[in-house]
């Protein structure tokens, strides 16, 4: 047994003769590592090389909140304890086995450890896996191995995906001599919330030629990055028979590959056919290979380390920091927000909404409405997973409880073929939400931080919830959002989002602002966001309708601005809202950690109206000569100038004057619509009263737009011909 710090060795354990080492884990941090072999237990430390020793015909072992646990053959009783330092013996500990037969093993998990209590003798023994607090002695539940198989090579992090601890093991099973199943399950070993059986669908994507009674899985390695995943090597394979006398011949389907799990879905990160690889920080990995050859890799650079190696181990790397953004600067950017005058449903406080509802799972056809979980949900419960829901056999007309230990919970999203999963019907009489206090609106917002391609560079995503969606479908729950795009503490840009819509952005300087908040309008009925007040066609692929917004109601969003990662119910992956037949008319879902919102750093300009005339543009201009398609007509269109002053206004007022010098004409400019590259006037000319032409009395439609050296200007004429032309200077 040897422990390395990179590449260079700390300690060498060499074993006796017929001494082999059956299990090793590392004190959290990695301070110390803790072996055990078919004789003794070895600590040592990873720092100085220093071992301490015990004697212990150990079969596994645990190490948890200083102390080392070790249980001695099958199904023992009882657990041995030493100081993790020293390996001086303590007093047994003997857990109540709840009428189970003894221990097929356990792992460390922080301050407790992971037991798997032994329920059924057999080939293949049946366990339920058990947290235990040696500090109070209590236990807790949360699963069984059941169909899945044997457990094995358990690992554990202080911080897991969801900022919470993690512990993760491997089972295995098969169902024939030439069969096998490998699985990974996880869960937090804090909550009481059931464990999680992550699925092997993206492991059967690979090999769709192949039918299932020929498909098996393998996986080993299992351990955790610092990125709060999980890693393990994973791969398929078959056996074939031709002569029942003959020994069957197994080739693999796939190599052995790398693979990560965020807590939602597993992806392959590695294709090379290596028994592990393994990241240690600062860009530095171990490869092992198939060949059992141990290397570490830093960059370009590969040194050998050791050969023959049967088993790696690693400690728990600490987390990566994630920006996280600041609540000051989520205060300072969050949105002015005004809401239509014919708004009859309100934003709602997001944990009112959990409380005032009834939890339902729907398991989808042939089993009816959906199935009561809680008359009122609680939000802790919800957001951990510990809102729980058996699974069904969807085969049999009356849809009883499976046999197989199959649970769901409510921080996981619906399995396929599962149904809608969770649901929150949301009381009838509550779908008003929080109606405005002296035309004040007061609910919460909850903000979280989109860290962008650099450092300092992202985005501040603010979701609003309303109580219901009254536009042309109609749902129970409206969760939309804005993000405030940043570059350090300066806002660049704001993100709007609408369902069934590609977000697209508004740059700062072309929006209204409330000091360093953005004015933003909700529509009546859709709530989908915009940068203005207007009417805006809906055409998305589901929708066809008008959205309006209005500047009626306020909602100053600064005034309760409240972290999203801070909330209990967030975590929650099912559906806000109860389902429909029609599925516009259902529920949606809202956030979650993990959800992709990297498309709220887009850089595509808003091709709707934008409502105001950039700030850069505002102020006086001239042209030195206008070119105008009448100059054949009309000696005084030959040559003359223009002097255009420009100011800031809303759609539908004046922004601005025009002078035609030469011409004998004035003209008023009142905003009509816009895109991000230019603004379209509607532009009403009189004769100048101090040199009239009476042929000035015409309107028509005037554009604006940015060019290299300063605006271009075009104005066509309702009843004349044009466009008449000019470019614009200071």
């Amino acid at each position: 047994m040897r422990v390395l710090r990179g590449a260079a060795a700390v300690a060498d354990i060499a074993l006796a003769e017929n001494e082999n080492v059956v299990d090793a884990e590392w004190v959290p941090g990695g301070s110390r590592v803790v072996v055990a072999t078919s004789t003794r237990l070895v600590s040592i430390d990873t720092a100085t090389g220093a071992t301490a020793t015990a004697p212990c015909e150990c079969s596994h072992l645990a190490v948890a909140d200083g102390k080392v646990y070790s249980i001695d053959g099958y199904s023992p009783k009882e657990m041995a304890v030493h100081d993790v330092t020293t390996l001086r013996a303590e007093e047994a500990v003997r857990p109540d086995l709840a009428g189970g037969k003894g221990l097929l093993g356990i792992d460390g998990a922080g301050d407790r450890l992971v037991m798997f209590r032994i329920t059924e003798d057999g080939a293949r023994p049946l366990t339920d896996v058990v947290v235990f607090q040696p500090a109070t002695g209590t236990s807790t539940t949360v699963g069984n191995t059941g169909h899945l198989g044997t457990p094995s090579g358990g690992a554990y992090t202080p911080r897991g995906w969801r900022d919470a601890p993690g512990y993760a093991y491997l089972a295995s099973g098969s169902t024939g001599a030439q069969t096998g199943t490998a699985s990974v399950v996880w869960f937090d070993p804090t909550s009481p919330a059931p464990q999680v059986v992550t699925t092997d669908r993206r492991l059967r994507e690979q090999t769709p030629d192949v039918p299932d009674e020929s498909w098996n899985s393998a996986r080993e390695h299992l351990w955790w990055a610092s990125d709060g995943t999980i890693r393990t090597t994973a791969w398929t394979w078959k056996c074939e028979q031709a002569d029942p006398l003959e020994q069957p011949r197994c080739t693999d389907l796939v190599p052995h590959q790398q693979w990560r799990h965020d807590g939602v879905d597993w992806t392959r990160t590695d294709d090379r056919d290596l028994a592990s690889v393994r990241e240690l920080g600062d860009g530095t990995s171990v490869e092992l290979s198939r060949d059992k050859d141990l290397s570490l890799v830093n960059g370009g650079t590969r040194t050998p380390v050791a050969t023959d190696v049967d088993r790696v181990w690693t400690p728990a790397l600490p987390a990566v920091p994630v920006e996280q953004g600041d609540q000051a600067l989520a205060e300072r950017f969050a949105p002015e927000v005004w809401l239509h005058q014919d708004e009859k449903n309100f934003p709602v406080d997001a944990g009112e909404f959990v409380r005032r509802s009834t939890l339902r799972f729907d398991h989808g056809p042939p089993c009816g409405d959906p199935r009561l979980v809680a008359e009122r949900a609680d939000p802790v419960k919800l957001g951990r997973g510990e809102h729980t829901s058996p699974a069904l056999r969807r085969n049999q007309r009356d849809c009883s409880p499976s046999d197989e230990p199959v649970v769901f919970r409510s921080d996981l999203a619906a399995e396929d073929g599962s149904g809608k999963g969770f649901l929150l019907d949301l009381d009838d009489d509550a779908r008003d939400g929080d109606k405005p206090v002296d035309g004040t609106v007061t609910a919460p917002v909850y903000w979280e931080y989109l860290p962008g391609q650099r450092p300092g560079v992202g985005a501040y995503v603010y979701w609003f919830l309303y109580a219901y969606n009254d536009f042309l479908n109609n749902h129970e729950a409206d969760w939309e959002r804005v993000a405030v795009q940043v570059d350090g503490d300066r806002p660049v840009a704001v993100a709007f989002s609408k369902h069934e819509v590609p977000p697209c952005q508004i740059t700062w300087e072309r929006l209204d602002t409330e000091g360093d908040h953005p004015v933003t309008f909700s529509a009546s009925g859709s709530h989908a966001s915009y940068g203005f007040a207007g009417e805006f066609s809906r055409a998305d692929g589901k929708q066809v309708g008008t959205d309006k917004t209005a500047r009626n109601t306020r909602w100053q969003t600064w005034t309760d601005v409240r972290a999203l990662r801070d909330q209990p119910w967030y975590g929650y992956r099912g559906l806000w809202g109860d389902t429909a037949l029609i599925d516009v008319n259902s529920g949606i879902v809202g956030p979650y950690p993990k959800r992709d919102m990297s498309t709220l750093l887009t850089t595509s300009q808003c091709t709707e109206q934008v409502g105001r005339v950039p700030t850069g543009w505002l102020g006086a201009w001239k042209a030195g000569r206008v070119q105008d398609p009448m100059a054949a007509q009309d000696p005084r269109a030959k040559d003359y100038t223009a002097e255009i002053s420009l100011e800031q206004g809303q759609f539908g007022e004046q922004v601005g004057t025009a002078t035609y010098g030469g011409l004998g004409c004035v003209g008023v400019l009142t905003l009509e619509r816009g895109t991000q590259e230019a603004i379209v006037l509607r532009e009403a000319r009189e004769p100048d009263p101090a040199s009239p032409n009476q042929q000035c009395r015409t309107a028509g439609h005037t554009t604006i737009k940015q060019t290299a050296t300063g605006l271009s200007y075009s104005f066509v004429p309702d009843r004349r011909p044009g466009p008449i032309t000019a470019d614009l200077t200071r």
